[in-house]
């Protein structure tokens, strides 16, 4: 048999590889070859003036049997955007780009950020403009960016108040470092002011804070960090943003005040603490601490985080119709809802604190586990035998049972049931983007079963809703309008 030369193969091959290099490399500049965008509109979040914006991604697609060439790539406003752009690589000088390749079922990255410039009006500044390919085919195709931009006022540097001041801006407060307050003055922080705290930056108060939020103009302490850490993710959403807040002094009353993604909530030592409706979320240490301290709060949410809830060491705690929900969900391990103590270890000494009073009403108080509560006592029979703690009317998530009459009364206790099916019992219950209203849904167990008594002081819920409508309210800090209407709507 005749037998070919071992180069006539390696020719065959190469020949073959060439063959399909060209396929693969086959360019069109035909007209309905067009490229596929992952989004038509690349919005950012509201950004602080003259602060960069976290980086946005766009992937631009060729879905076609052949490569398409891009002759330029440029921004609308191309010189005066306030918008960033590089494509596969290559930065927009001067906001264009040149010759850019796709190949056929290929894709290729565009990283896009924006800073906006502080237009000098307390208003949100709308900024557009629209990112544009050219084909080689001569087609235009566009990519909407949009931008809002919130001026803000900029605290650098440790902020000193020293005497009686008011806190007041339309504008959201930029703190760079942190805040002190002096022992002897009182800081008032009047509605509608938003404080946005850097990284690390916290609140230390040794004088009084005193937080004049309203339902329609809540005072806000948040952190600074706009933008998605995922797309369907916001920073604003995650905890440990910035640092949080320490109370000492006077006393302090904190009415509509939205705490949320902060390292810790607050830190109360010494002192007497008024919380009105007013919301602890998403911390990445314990939510409200208070040693030795007179807390009372009505109309409040304290809720998911890494740290307790809740955690009382001595002192008087009165809470009525709050919500404590411990689903923090960034960690399989997490703090309890409620954690009652009488002592603490300082500097490796054990420091008894007596816990006088630890009363619970018309409150909520579950979670993630089969218990969330939880009392640690340097002599543990004091929980039950001295301390004076009650559970008057509250959903708990709890092994403890009204057969301690004197203590538990009239509660209603999570099941099994309660305990596979949490999405069931409030209105918005999101794990995945970290969205919730713990509003009961109209099948919560916890609806209608609140002592009536207790109304008369507080007629509203902490969104404004009359608990007085039906003559029958919710246990926790918000009412199921919505549970009313349907029971309306049977009558």
């Amino acid at each position: 048999m005749k037998r070919f030369p071992l180069y006539i193969y390696i020719i065959g091959v190469l020949l073959a590889m060439v063959s399909s290099c060209d396929d693969y490399d086959s360019w069109t500049a035909d007209p309905q070859a067009q490229l596929t965008f992952g989004r038509d509109t690349v919005s950012f979040d509201t950004l602080i003036s003259t602060v960069s914006s976290s980086t946005q991604r766009l992937l631009v697609y060729n879905n076609n049997e052949s490569g398409v060439r891009i002759t330029n790539v440029r921004l609308k406003h191309a010189g005066k955007s306030h918008f960033r752009v590089n494509v596969d690589g290559q930065f927009l000088h001067d906001g264009q780009g040149s010759d850019f390749e796709v190949r056929r079922n290929d894709s290729i990255f565009v990283l896009l950020e924006v800073t906006l410039p502080d237009t000098g009006t307390d208003t949100i500044a709308m900024h557009t403009d629209s990112l544009c390919f050219q084909l080689e085919s001569g087609v235009l195709q566009y990519v909407t960016l949009v931008a809002g931009g919130q001026n803000a006022l900029h605290w650098r540097g440790v902020r000193v108040i020293d005497k009686d001041s008011t806190l007041q801006s339309r504008r959201p407060v930029v703190i760079y470092d942190s805040l002190y307050v002096s022992a002897g003055a009182t800081l008032t922080v009047a509605s509608g002011t938003r404080l946005y705290f850097h990284q690390h930056a916290s609140m230390c108060v040794d004088g009084s804070l005193v937080v004049n939020g309203t339902l329609e103009e809540p005072v806000v302490f948040r952190g600074d960090r706009t933008g998605n850490l995922f797309d369907y993710l916001p920073y604003d959403n995650t905890p440990q943003q910035w640092g949080g807040v320490y109370l000492n002094g006077a006393g302090h009353k904190l009415t509509y005040l939205d705490l949320h993604s902060s390292t810790f909530g607050i830190r109360a030592e010494d002192t007497d603490i008024e919380l009105a409706n007013c919301v602890i979320h998403n911390t990445g240490g314990n939510a409200l601490w208070a040693k030795n301290c007179r807390v009372k709060a009505y109309n409040t949410q304290i809720s998911n985080a890494y740290g307790n809830l809740l955690q009382v060491i001595g002192g008087e705690v009165d809470m009525a119709f709050c919500t404590l929900a411990q689903f923090y969900n960034y960690d399989a391990v997490r703090g309890w809802a409620l954690n009652l103590s009488d002592y603490d270890v300082e500097y490796g000494d054990t420091m008894y604190y007596n816990l006088a009073k630890a009363h619970f009403v018309n409150s909520i108080i579950t979670g993630y586990g089969e218990d969330v509560i939880s009392g640690s006592f340097i002599q543990e029979s004091k929980f039950q035998d001295s301390v004076n703690y009650s559970f008057h009317r509250c959903f708990l998530n709890t092994v403890y049972s009204d057969t301690d009459s004197l203590r538990f009364q009239r509660n209603i206790y999570e099941n099994a049931e309660d305990t596979m099916s949490y999405g069931r019992q409030y209105l918005l219950f999101d794990t995945y983007a970290r969205l919730y209203d713990f509003t009961p849904d109209t099948l919560a167990h916890f609806c209608d079963s609140a002592d009536m008594n207790w109304v008369v002081k507080y007629p509203l819920d902490r969104l404004g809703r009359s608990r007085e409508t039906d003559g029958k309210a919710d246990i926790g800090a918000y009412e199921n309008v919505q549970r009313q209407k349907v029971e309306e709507e049977k009558k």
